[in-house]
């Protein structure tokens, strides 16, 4: 039997997931599919795709389940989108638990690298430790974070002619390169234009 981990219940994953995805640009469609309006279960969409979210209380309840889930997600797809749309190709379901995967760790691996009909997005208490996890989980849905000075890009960029200059690499002509990257000009553009003006 699977313990849950601390902290989580499938109310907390279920309130989590829908935060980020609907931080995510994506928005519920319960309404038309209350099958998927239950305490543990919700539908989402964007332009793109379609996210069925369910959350299980165990891994067993998950490896018992989920080929039903997957079913009933693939009959909204056929019956709300059409096939025309990019997204009827484009369906995920992402199956969440507290529960930890004692002696159920191969089979849920099984799920989670199965794309048959839906691309899985599996979860258990072993996996869910911090908050911040959900989000880690989700990634693959969410929009990347076009955040550059988060990522350090730009004090990383600002260092780098400092410290090329100590392998004896001109510091102004690094300078140059790095800022015409800034910029998105062409950069042996503006070597030549450099070199031009000496």
């Amino acid at each position: 039997m699977s313990d849950s981990s601390i902290g989580f219940t499938t109310t907390d994953l279920i309130a989590s997931a829908s935060h980020e995805l609907l931080d995510g640009g994506y928005h519920q469609i319960n309404g038309r599919f209350p099958e998927w309006k239950t305490p543990t279960s919700r539908l989402f969409e964007n332009e793109y795709s379609i996210v069925g979210l369910v959350a299980y209380e165990t891994c067993g309840d998950l490896l018992k389940s989920w080929p039903d889930v997957q079913g009933t997600l693939v009959d909204v797809i056929s019956h709300y989108v059409g096939s025309q749309e990019s997204k009827s190709w484009d369906g995920y379901l992402v199956l969440l638990t507290p529960g930890l995967a004692t002696s159920d760790v191969d089979a849920i691996e099984a799920v989670r690298y199965n794309t048959t009909r839906l691309r899985k997005l599996v979860a258990t208490g072993d996996d869910l430790k911090l908050s911040a996890d959900v989000t880690r989980v989700l990634r693959p849905l969410l929009p990347l974070q076009s955040e550059r000075a988060d990522l350090g890009l730009e004090s990383v960029l600002d260092l780098l002619p400092k410290l090329l200059a100590a392998d004896h690499i001109p510091e102004n002509v690094t300078r140059l390169l790095v800022d015409a990257y800034k910029k998105q000009e062409p950069m042996l553009e503006q070597l030549h234009e450099k070199h031009g003006e000496k």
